[in-house]
């Protein structure tokens, strides 16, 4: 017994033994395979963490281009020859700084060098030089739009693990300009529907691209409008959805056509056709061109730098603050800037398609295009008449940035960029020389019969308005916008009440005061033949009594013969066209002028009627600006002169108009009464005519005319609400896209804002020795 209990217990122990040897050799495989896939999650780790680092370096890249459009490591790329990277930077800061635990150095030698806590990078970033224009594409730059990238990385350094991991990133990146390539560009929502009412015949939009972040409606602004006609249009684009509301005819660039509706816009996805290319949404590659904010701190070192020559920062008490209130926001102070009359001194030059390469390879700085292009001959201190501050700076294109807010009317003598961190209004005419006729094709009141030009004795220059609040629209003061409009129909208006003797001499009035050329503008002769009385026949029968009694200023031969006169100046109610002004003094003066013109020799030249008419012109100024009246100065006659410019396009009696031919960035969300869809809840970024100082009455209505671009980034939020209790209705708003200032020197503004996108991305590993390389 003692035995098989002995044999029993031995055969446990090699059981035991037996089991803990299957054990052991279970856990050795186990671990052998344990290790091989830490190893496998190792490399995959560093893989993964090499291509975030990758994307990050590339990231920090298009930082750098939106602070600083001109960053770059060399100075262009060239795809052919021997030479790809050409004339490296030797040195260039990074404006972007360290970004979480990612960190830059800047450019040294051609290399942008930057990483993180798990490796480092190598970059080499500059314009492609093989870039050409495409004749078939006016809204774009091609020749500025491409920008190519190489990212080497190397991960795997103070991981504990002597294997690094290395990989290099090519891209190609697409600069864009929403502000000058779009009629429309809205960082939220466009609707087209906005621009209404228009109810006696469809709004017409054409050339340009139109452009909504979110979504484009195509809508009216209810009743009985009548919506939009598209025409010319290169691009219209979404990467949310494009919505017909209304059915919307659209004529590409190409000449083809289609009709957008309900049935067939980018909610149907299988009935929407993107026409190659020209109309596109979400779901068929529209591109996300979203400028998410302004280049501040570059245009603020801009125009510090150059103090000296094209550059001014407003600060607050540079400038007195003017007496102007936006009725939205009654508690902000405006700096007024009047530039005056049309005295530039550039003349049009021939170059256009890309601008001059700039000089920036040590300086990372804004655009140099040449300070003074017109040479030390051109002295806009004496030449110019636009403020005071803005004359004594160099150049042929000014650059200011202000920290103040700014209402500006008039005529820049130089292309200009404002940049404005407060609101921007436009309280008048923009950027228009005042002698150039308001000439249209016809009754749309869309196109001019001759194309807009920039330069010395033609139309314009380039102008660009960018504000980190709004661009508003004021049309509270006709004083600052109607001039043009008003003064022929002013001399009108005046002759009529003078008692003209015959309808027949009534009628001559428009061809003697109101030419179509208003340098055939001529005297108002009072007198006729000699009569058989031995006085002169009576052509006016204020002008005529008044030179038959030279001495007689009272009575009631008087008062029948100048009552019409008087009541012209006099304020008044009713539907009579009169130019009231209440300072009773000033309007004295006037009348005496008046009779001491015509009793000297019995007519009234040019000379008096520009003096009479500078003279009640400048008193309404000061009256509309205290306080406006509707039946007062400029305002009396807005209702009149919009009834007698509709009746004969071969006179010189306009439609009142505001003209603004400029570029008006805002960036702030939309706040204000606003309905999406064929609805006529829509206020936009406007003021007057409206309220008690309503002055053009329906069917009147004014047309306000930007051409250049209306752009909304909505990147900011709104300081206020536009309620549209200030804000009128009879407005026919008409938009126009200016290639000019997109491409054509030396009118091209500085610093119109751009954005960037990634459009091609290729990956691929590459040795430690190659990273070493590059």
């Amino acid at each position: 017994m003692k035995t098989l209990h002995n044999s029993r217990s031995g055969s446990g122990y090699l059981i035991v033994l037996a089991f803990a040897g299957i054990l052991l050799i279970f856990f050795m495989i186990f671990g052998t395979f344990k290790s091989g896939q830490q190893q496998l999650q190792s490399k995959d780790v560093r893989r993964f963490v090499t291509s975030t680092l990758g994307e990050a370096a590339l990231n920090c890249i298009i930082a750098e281009l939106n602070a600083n459009r001109g960053f770059s490591t060399h100075r262009y790329y060239r795809e052919k020859g021997d030479e790809f990277w050409n004339t490296p930077v030797k040195n260039r800061e990074t404006l972007i700084g360290d970004i979480g635990k990612i960190y830059v150095k800047g450019v040294k030698a051609g290399i942008y060098h930057g990483g993180s806590d798990f490796g480092e990078f190598k970059a080499k970033v500059a314009p492609m030089f093989s870039a050409r224009e495409n004749s078939k594409t006016k809204t774009l730059l091609e020749a500025e739009m491409y920008t190519r990238a190489e990212i080497v990385v190397k991960v795997g350094a103070g991981w504990g693990i002597q294997e690094e991991t290395c990989r290099k990133i090519t891209a190609l990146l697409e600069r864009r300009y929403p502000a000058t390539e779009n009629i429309l560009y809205d960082g939220e929502l466009l609707d087209i529907g906005a621009l209404g009412p228009f109810a006696g015949r469809e709004n017409q939009l054409r050339r340009g691209r139109l452009y909504g972040y979110n979504w484009i409606t195509m809508t009216t602004a209810g009743g009985a409008c009548r919506g939009s006609q598209l025409y010319e249009m290169e691009k219209i684009e979404s990467p949310g959805f494009i919505r017909a509301l209304k059915d919307t005819r659209i004529e590409f660039a190409d000449g083809s056509t289609m009709n957008l509706s309900s049935a067939n816009d980018s909610i149907k996805m299988d009935k929407f056709d993107p026409h190659e290319g020209f109309i596109l949404d979400g779901a068929n590659g529209a591109h996300p061109i979203k400028l998410s904010r302004l280049p501040r701190e570059r245009i603020k070192a801009t125009a510090e730098r150059y103090r000296k020559s094209y550059g001014l920062t407003l600060t607050k008490g540079m400038l007195e603050f003017g007496k102007y209130r936006n009725p939205y926001d009654s508690g902000t102070q405006y700096v007024d800037l009047d530039f005056g009359d049309y005295r530039v001194l550039k003349g049009a030059s021939k170059r256009t398609g890309r601008p001059d390469d700039d000089d920036e390879e040590e300086t990372g700085s804004a655009e140099e295009e040449g300070e003074d292009e017109t040479g030390e001959g051109a002295d806009y201190s004496t030449a110019s008449d636009d403020p005071e501050i803005i004359r004594k700076l160099r150049g042929d294109r000014i650059l200011i940035y202000s920290e103040v807010p700014l209402r500006v009317w008039g005529c820049p003598d130089r292309t200009l960029t404002i940049y404005c961190t407060e609101d921007i209004v436009v309280g008048g005419d923009f950027n228009q020389n005042p002698r150039v006729p308001q000439l249209y094709e016809n009754d749309d009141y869309i196109n001019y019969r001759f194309p807009l030009e920039n330069g010395k004795d033609r139309h314009k220059i380039g102008a660009l308005l960018m504000s980190e609040g709004r661009v508003l629209i004021d049309m509270s003061r006709p004083t600052l916008f109607a001039r043009n409009e008003i003064k022929p129909y002013f001399l009108y208006a005046l002759a009529r009440s003078l008692h003209p003797s015959t309808p027949e001499i009534e009628a001559e009035i428009k061809y003697i005061l109101c030419p179509l050329n208003p340098d055939n503008r001529k005297a108002l002769v009072g007198l006729g033949e000699l009569g058989t009385d031995g006085n002169f026949i009576p052509r006016y029968g204020t002008i005529a009594w008044l030179y038959n009694n030279k001495e007689v200023n009272s009575g009631g031969q008087y008062d029948a013969n100048m009552e019409d006169l008087l009541a012209f100046f006099t304020p008044g109610g009713g539907d009579r066209p009169r130019f009231g002004i209440n300072d009773e003094n000033v309007r004295n003066e006037i009348i005496e002028y008046f009779k001491a013109a015509v009793r000297y020799g019995g007519d009234l030249t040019m000379p008096e009627q520009d003096r009479i008419f500078e003279m009640a012109w400048n008193q309404a100024i000061i009256e509309e600006e205290v306080a406006p009246n509707p039946y007062n100065g400029a305002m009396g006659l807005m209702m009149g002169l919009f009834e007698e410019a509709r009746k004969d396009p071969s006179d010189g009696l306009f439609m009142p108009e505001i003209t603004i031919n400029a570029v008006l960035v805002s960036s702030t969300r939309r706040a204000s009464r606003f309905s999406i869809g064929n609805s006529p809840e829509k206020v936009d970024d406007e003021i007057g005519n409206a309220g008690s100082t309503q002055y053009m009455r329906p069917p009147g209505f004014i047309i306000q005319r930007v051409y250049g671009g209306v752009i909304r980034l909505a990147s900011k939020e709104p300081k206020y609400f536009i309620s549209g209790a200030h804000t009128g209705a009879n407005i026919l708003r008409r938009r126009l896209w200016d290639r000019t200032n997109l491409s054509s020197n030396p009118f091209r503004p500085f610093e119109s804002p751009a954005v960037h996108n990634l459009l091609t991305f290729t990956e691929e590993m590459i040795s430690e020795k190659e990273y070493d390389k590059f």
